[in-house]
């Protein structure tokens, strides 16, 4: 008799919740919200807000390769970028087949890798808030979609512009928050991935996104060739992908929220927000995620989330001096320094600056 590993009879059991969950049901495109962020910038906190808005089930990076590789197929990298006026027929159809709810789950592929363990337990933590029996609710009954995605960054003007959803949502987070998150002691980028799944680009690779970005130019592109360091590398990531939404003309076609009023100014900002997707009532649940750690915080940071400040600075003791610099001289050199040293950005001048 065979049995199934762990991890498989858990890959088995996702599958089956996804097709009862979405995979049965018929979405209406104009119904789709939609949010959008770098890794590591609130995006899980921000649609654990919003998924408790009546009719709405949450759909969790329908193109992250790791559970629906077709994206690879189609031609979608982990951060993909197309001019707002170039045609991409095949893109445009998957992402027509996402806002439908039209894409499978399908991570059969992991049980070959040495590193099936470690994704697994990460999407056993991100699946695990789903199977409390409100949210086994909400998701049953739901019939519209909630969508997040990390990784869209630099294919937000391309998807404004030929999408008509009811809301696009975009976080941004300041940029040594941004990286201290993702830059643990001692990290080294997991082996045995592959190619198409890379968390952390290598400064070539880098380099050559930039190239195809545009409005970069050659002063930034020099610049792009003498980082060495992970900070450096994760920061101008970052600005890659602030640049592209950012030195776009019709930024209206989104709802822009930075991470630190959210964390700050969260019953304002859900009360903005809800506004701005039109729902007049907002239930007291969204209220109550401002107060508790979203389900990818890590365990020890729970006793301080309550705490904005301390929310806000953990990257000054994380990050040295040098790191703190590096990182915001390469902001400074995009044109993006409405985040500098304080912890806060100038919320008058979020915008991309001449440079």
């Amino acid at each position: 008799m065979n049995f199934l590993r762990p991890e498989h009879s858990f890959r088995r059991i996702i599958q089956h919740l996804d097709k009862i969950f979405i995979n049965n049901k018929n979405f209406e495109m104009k119904d789709t919200i939609i949010v959008v962020g770098s890794p590591r910038s609130g995006t899980t906190l921000l649609m654990e807000i919003l998924g408790v808005i009546p009719g709405y089930k949450s759909l969790f990076e329908p193109l992250s390769p790791l559970y629906y590789p077709e994206t690879i197929k189609v031609g979608f990298q982990p951060r993909t970028y197309r001019p707002p006026s170039v045609e991409w027929k095949e893109g445009e159809e998957y992402l027509k087949k996402i806002f439908t709810g039209n894409v499978i789950y399908d991570s059969s592929w992991l049980e070959k890798g040495d590193y099936t363990k470690k994704i697994f337990s990460e999407i056993i933590i991100s699946y695990l808030d789903q199977l409390k029996p409100d949210k086994i609710i909400h998701q049953l009954l739901g019939n519209k979609l909630l969508i997040k995605f990390v990784g869209l960054n630099r294919l937000l003007p391309w998807v404004a512009e030929r999408f008509q959803l009811r809301s696009i949502i975009f976080i941004i987070r300041h940029p040594c928050g941004y990286v201290a998150s993702r830059m643990k002691p001692g990290y080294k980028p997991p082996n045995g991935l592959p190619v198409n799944i890379k968390p952390i680009p290598t400064p070539e690779e880098l380099f050559n996104e930039a190239t195809k970005i545009k409005g970069v130019e050659t002063n930034l592109l020099n610049r792009i060739k003498k980082i060495k360091t992970l900070d450096e590398i994760l920061a101008t990531s970052w600005c890659l992908d602030m640049y592209v939404p950012l030195s776009y003309q019709k930024s209206h076609l989104w709802t822009l929220v930075t991470y630190e009023k959210l964390i700050k100014e969260g019953e304002k900002e859900i009360k903005r927000l809800f506004n701005e997707i039109g729902e007049k009532k907002i239930p007291g649940s969204a209220y109550r995620h401002l107060k508790m750690p979203s389900s990818s915080t890590h365990k020890d940071q729970e006793s301080i989330v309550k705490k904005a400040d301390e929310q806000l600075s953990k990257w000054k003791k994380r990050l040295s001096k040098d790191q703190i610099e590096r990182i915001l001289d390469l902001v400074s050199a995009f044109g993006l320094d409405f985040y500098t040293k304080d912890l806060e950005p100038d919320y008058e001048n979020i915008c991309i600056k001449n440079i």
